[in-house]
C-alpha cells in the first residue's frame, strides 16, 4: 500500500441555503399498522489470518462466518473466509439464444448464497444449485407475468431479495394484458408490482400492487434491516420484509418527489423539487419504520444529477454542472457535509449513471467502510478518507493490470484482478486497508471463461460464500438479418476447486 500526495484542495459549492420544502415528516403520509486449471501462483502476501469469524466471532450454525448480532431480516454483511484452493473452477455456467434482430432482454438481478445463484433472463428467475457435482444444475424457475423493472442487490440474512415486475393486469379489476407480457417492450411496460422471493427455493414470500405506478422508468426498490422501501415517481410506500405488511405510504401531491432510496444499514431517500427542468436535489435519512426523515441535506443549486452511493456512512455523488460525475461528498451522522473528493473522471471506474434505469442507489465500482472510500483508478485501488476527503493510500495492481473493488467482508476489501491482455489469470484477492497487505482468494482462466462478462461497470461481479459469479445486466440479439446467432453468456460462476 502506497501513499501518494493529497489532493489539490477543492472548495465544493455550497448546499443551497434557501428555505427548501418541510421535513419529510412534516408531509401527509398514510400510515399502515404499528409503528414498530490454472497454474498456482504462490501466496506471497498470505501473512494474516483472514476470516476467521465474525466481527464478536459470531458464526452460523454450519460454521459459517456472519457479522456480529444480526437478525434473519437484517441486510447480511457476510465475513469470508479463505477457500480450501486458490485454483478456480466452473460452478455455473448459464446461457441463452437470441435470434431476433434488435431484441435485448435485460438480465439485471444477480444474487448467490451459499446454496444457490440467481440470475434473471425476462420474465424468469433461475436458480443454479452450488456445490453439486454437475455445475448449472437448475435448482427452480421463478417465472413472472411480465419482466422485472427493477432489483435490489441487497440479501437479508436469511437470504430473501425484493424485486418489481410488470403484472398481467388480472387483478383489483384492471384491464387483461396491461403488464405486457415477457417480451413487452421496456419503455412502455407497466411496472406496478413488487415481490419478495427466498433466493434457496425461488418461493416468493409475499407479492403486492403497487398502488400508481405505472413507469418502469421510475421504479426504484431496496431494502434495509427488515424493510423493503420502493419509489416509482408518484410514490412511495415501505413493507415489512417479513410477510409484507405495508407500513406507510406516501402518495400525496407534494413540491418533492422521491427519486429513489438507497437501503443496508440505513435508508436514505434521495427528493427532487420544484421544476423537473433544473430541480433541488434533498437527500434525508429516513426512519424506515414510519417514513419520517431524521435529517435534510439539501444539495447545490445546478446539480445535474445525484447518486445516493452509501447510505451508511452517508455518501452521495455529484454531477456538479454537467451529467457526469464530478465529485463525491461524505454526510456526517447529522447529515452535515463532513468532505468533498473532486473525481478525474477519465481514469477512474464509478458505474454510476445506467440507461433507462431509475436506479439512484448505484455506483457499484464504488465500495465505502467506516472510515474510508475505494474506487478503482487506472491500475490501482485508491483509498479516501471520509473525514478529509485526503488520499489514504492506494492498492497497486500487477505491472498494466487492472484492480476493482468489490465489497467489504469485515474489515477486508474484497476486489477483482482482471489478466486480459497480460497473459495471467485473473484473481480476486482480499485487501487489508491498514497493513495493505494482499490475501490471494481464487485464481481462474478469466478470458477463457468469464468472456466479455468482465466488464464492472457494464456487469454485475458478485463475491460470496468463497465464490465469484460474472452476471450480464443486458443481452443482446443479433444485429442483422439472417445471422447466425450462437449462444450468449448470461452468468457464468467460479468456486474454489479445493
Amino acid at each position: 500500500m502506497s501513499f501518494g500526495p493529497p489532493p489539490t484542495p477543492y472548495n465544493a459549492p455550497a448546499p443551497d441555503s434557501r428555505p427548501g420544502p418541510p421535513p419529510r415528516s412534516g408531509r401527509r403520509r398514510a400510515a399502515v399498522g404499528a409503528v414498530a486449471a490454472v497454474a498456482l501462483v504462490a501466496l506471497a502476501a498470505g501473512l494474516w489470518v483472514f476470516g476467521t469469524g465474525g466481527a464478536d466471532g459470531d458464526s452460523a450454525p454450519d460454521g459459517r462466518p456472519v457479522a456480529a448480532h444480526q437478525a434473519p431480516d437484517d441486510i447480511r454483511e457476510t465475513v469470508e473466509t479463505r477457500p480450501p484452493s486458490v485454483e478456480g473452477t466452473a460452478a455455473v455456467s448459464y446461457e441463452e439464444t437470441l435470434r431476433t434482430v434488435g431484441r435485448n432482454v435485460s438480465a439485471m438481478g444477480t444474487w448467490a448464497t451459499d446454496k444457490v445463484f440467481a440470475k434473471s433472463f425476462g420474465n424468469e428467475i433461475k436458480g443454479f444449485r452450488l456445490g453439486g457435482s454437475e455445475a448449472s444444475e437448475i435448482a427452480w424457475r421463478l417465472t413472472l407475468p411480465g419482466p422485472l423493472c427493477a432489483v435490489t442487490r441487497h440479501v437479508s440474512v436469511d437470504g430473501r431479495t425484493a424485486i418489481a415486475y410488470a403484472g398481467d393486469g388480472e387483478d383489483e379489476g384492471e384491464g387483461e394484458g396491461s403488464g405486457g407480457g415477457p417480451d413487452a417492450d421496456p419503455l412502455t411496460r407497466v411496472c406496478d408490482r413488487l415481490a419478495v422471493f427466498d433466493i434457496d427455493t425461488g418461493k416468493k414470500m409475499w407479492d403486492t400492487k403497487l398502488a400508481g405506478a405505472g413507469s418502469s422508468l421510475a421504479v426504484n426498490v431496496t431494502m434495509t434491516d427488515g424493510t423493503v422501501v420502493t419509489a416509482w415517481g408518484q410514490g412511495s410506500a415501505a413493507y415489512e420484509l417479513t410477510g409484507g405488511k405495508r407500513l406507510w405510504a406516501d402518495t400525496d401531491p407534494s413540491a418533492c418527489t422521491d427519486k429513489g432510496f438507497a437501503g443496508g444499514r440505513d435508508l436514505l431517500a434521495l427528493l427532487s423539487c420544484g421544476d423537473s427542468a433544473d430541480p433541488a436535489y434533498r437527500v434525508q435519512r429516513i426512519d424506515p419504520r414510519t417514513g419520517d426523515a431524521e435529517w435534510t441535506y439539501r444539495v447545490a443549486r445546478g446539480v445535474q444529477g445525484v447518486y445516493l452511493v452509501s447510505s451508511s456512512p452517508a455518501v452521495l455523488a455529484v454531477a456538479a454542472g454537467d451529467v457526469v460525475v464530478t465529485d463525491l461528498i461524505s454526510l456526517d451522522e447529522r447529515g452535515k457535509r463532513r468532505a468533498t473528493i473532486r473525481l478525474n473522471r477519465d481514469h477512474q471506474v464509478l458505474d454510476c449513471d445506467r440507461t433507462f434505469s431509475a436506479v439512484v442507489e448505484s455506483c457499484g465500482a464504488i465500495v465505502v467502510d467506516g472510515e474510508r472510500l475505494y474506487l478503482s483508478e487506472e491500475d490501482h485501488v485508491v483509498a479516501y478518507d471520509l473525514a478529509t476527503g485526503r488520499t489514504a493510500g492506494k492498492f497497486d495492481g500487477p505491472a498494466g493490470g487492472e484492480v476493482h473493488p468489490l465489497r467489504m467482508s469485515g474489515e477486508q476489501l474484497i476486489a477483482y484482478r482482471p489478466g486480459r491482455g497480460l497473459g495471467r489469470p485473473d484473481a480476486i484477492v482480499a485487501l487489508d486497508p491498514d497493513s495493505g497487505e494482499e490475501t490471494l482468494l481464487l485464481l481462474f482462466a478469466g478470458g477463457a471463461e468469464v468472456g466479455a462478462l468482465d466488464d464492472p461497470a457494464q456487469n454485475d461481479i458478485v463475491y460470496e460464500h468463497g465464490r465469484v459469479f460474472f452476471g450480464a445486466r443486458t443481452v443482446v440479439g443479433p444485429y442483422n438479418e439472417g445471422e447466425v446467432g450462437g449462444a450468449d453468456q448470461v452468468a457464468v460462476g467460479i468456486e474454489s476447486a479445493g
